[in-house]
């Protein structure tokens, strides 16, 4: 299929005809998703359930699920807080919703196991939009849907700011250049740069991506719109949207997926360099010529304290509302290497795509739900998957299935979806707008590792650290204490997690405490709020300690 073909399948189709589903210009519905989903995910769904038996009783090493509970809303968007609730937005299941607001939000208490609306009151639509984390602890979302919503979509320039201290919305500076479907990474100094995203202008023939990339100072609230060497590699290709971006330890931003060719972005010389091009996937899905090799809907990650990138999951062409067939392929590259190249890693064990990838509490990686395809929905996964790394290589580990979703085979997580780890050690899951009964609700997974024995506790730690200091961890488990880590808060939509990092610190085991060294810069972390964990030798991890790390100074 030509790549404009495709444009006008992903672009339009995705997230615009939703939108224009779910929000007519006479407000009939600001999310009748089930209207949606009757057209594009319930024949899914119908035949899914045909087709898998109800699970059963689970091992209790594949973790388990809580029955689900109802948010009201169909999560699009989610991000856990510094203060432990999580932050989500998206569309309502059903029913009129003149605005205000067009973009109902929810907060979590994942501990409470309560909902509260915390949704906006100004008119901005940003579902579909950017999100990541100020050193503050706020957290930006950048661009959205133009309002009233244009049947084939189209970016705004328009910004939001979540509070955790007062949970309130309000808005942002504008950004220079409208954007749909953008992403968001922080940089080593506290500053946010956004890249890619639709712009203000899509008709049938399709939309153009914006070029040029910005830079968000968030000491003056200003937009930076940077020199033209800092334009998108991706050029103006609307089937390369919510590109994977990641900030390594190198000081070098990486760009990856859905692109088939990975590019380096310098910020000191504020330019890009093309770097190797991924693996072909099967039959790249019908695809040819350059568009081989193409990866949607991808998981992405940095293996821990390396200059490492390695992606799992995702479709090799995003036809049919959304994707032909999930791969279980998982490759990384090395960029500490001269020549780097992509390299196959562990397969998983089902093909999926649209899951959120999320490292957990000791260090695992999850793959939560997504779907084998065809299109959005297509043949969702019950069972999510945990990888354990190897123990002398890292990518040298393999994958174990999960216990599967709510113990039915009712509960879709699939494009849409959210995940997020919590303080705790467990995994907020919701959304997904398949039009199936448990799409407007949220589950928490307890991973196996909670039943593995007591948990080490954090009897006193600070709550602000700088860069290179060595600070003290009260516990009276410091003899049993394996590894003391850092994790950043996750940010995720559209299974791309903007904001993961899990970062290993080097310690000492002293007399009911462990010292602990701080990362050297903001390249290893930047600035904002972290999870402290300290994990046993037997691997159960803390409940988590929130640190911040200002910018240097």
């Amino acid at each position: 299929m030509e790549r404009k073909s495709i444009i006008r399948t992903v672009g339009t189709l995705a997230c615009a005809a939703l939108a224009f589903a779910l929000i007519s210009f006479a407000y009939v519905s600001r999310a009748a998703v089930k209207t949606h989903g009757a057209l594009a995910g319930l024949w899914h769904y119908a035949q899914f359930a045909a087709t898998k038996s109800p699970s059963t009783a689970r091992h209790p090493q594949e973790g388990s699920w809580t029955t689900p509970s109802s948010t009201l809303d169909v999560e699009v968007h989610g991000a856990l807080l510094y203060t432990g609730k999580v932050v989500v937005w998206g569309v309502l299941q059903g029913g009129p919703n003149p605005p205000p607001p067009w973009t109902p939000s929810k907060l979590i208490d994942p501990i409470a196991n309560t909902v509260t609306d915390v949704s906006p009151t100004f008119d901005d639509d940003f579902v579909c939009a950017g999100n990541s984390y100020l050193p503050n602890g706020n957290l930006l979302v950048t661009g959205g849907n133009v309002l009233p919503v244009n049947l084939f979509g189209a970016g705004v320039t328009s910004t939001a700011i979540f509070n955790p201290a007062t949970e309130t919305w309000t808005q942002g500076t504008p950004m220079n250049y409208p954007r749909w479907y953008p992403s968001n990474v922080e940089m080593s100094d506290g500053t946010t740069i956004v890249l890619s995203g639709h712009d203000a202008v899509c008709t049938e023939q399709g939309c153009s991506s914006i070029v040029q990339m910005e830079s968000y100072n968030p000491t003056t609230g200003v937009w930076t719109v940077l020199p033209p060497s800092a334009d998108n590699p991706d050029g103006t290709d609307t089937n390369l949207l919510y590109p994977r971006m990641f900030l390594m330890p190198s000081g070098m931003l990486f760009k990856g997926a859905p692109n088939n060719t990975a590019a380096l972005y310098n910020p000191t010389t504020q330019t890009w360099q093309l770097s190797a091009k991924m693996n072909q996937i099967g039959s790249c899905g019908g695809q040819t010529g350059t568009a081989c090799g193409t990866l949607f809907y991808t998981s992405h990650i940095q293996v821990p304290n390396t200059n490492e990138i390695w992606v799992f999951g995702g479709t090799p062409s995003n036809a049919n509302h959304g994707g032909t067939y999930g791969t279980t392929t998982t490759q990384y590259i090395d960029y500490s290497q001269t020549n780097p190249t992509w390299q196959s890693g562990p397969s998983l064990n089902l093909p999926r795509y649209n899951q959120i990838g999320l490292f957990l509490a000791d260090g695992t990686v999850m793959a939560v739900g997504g779907n084998d395809g065809p299109g959005n929905y297509g043949d969702p996964q019950e069972e999510s998957e945990i990888y354990t790394p190897g123990a002398t290589n890292w990518i040298g580990g393999t994958w174990a299935t999960t216990a599967p979703f709510y113990g039915s085979n009712t509960v879709i997580r699939g494009y849409h979806s959210v995940a997020v780890l919590l303080p705790d050690g467990r995994v907020l899951s919701t959304g997904s707008t398949s039009g199936a009964q448990y799409d407007d609700t949220y589950q928490i997974y307890s991973p196996p590792y909670l039943s593995n024995g007591t948990r080490p506790t954090i009897t006193s730690a600070p709550t602000t650290v700088n860069y290179g200091q060595n600070f003290v961890i009260t516990t009276p488990d410091a003899s049993s204490i394996a590894s003391v880590a850092l994790i950043a808060p996750t940010a995720t939509t559209h299974a791309n997690n903007m904001t993961q990092r899990y970062v290993p610190l080097n310690f000492q085991i002293g007399s009911g405490n462990v010292t602990a060294t701080a990362p050297a810069d903001g390249n290893w972390a930047p600035p904002g709020y972290y999870m402290l964990v300290i994990v046993t030798n037997t691997g159960v991890p803390s409940v988590a300690s929130w640190v911040q790390i200002p910018p240097a100074t």
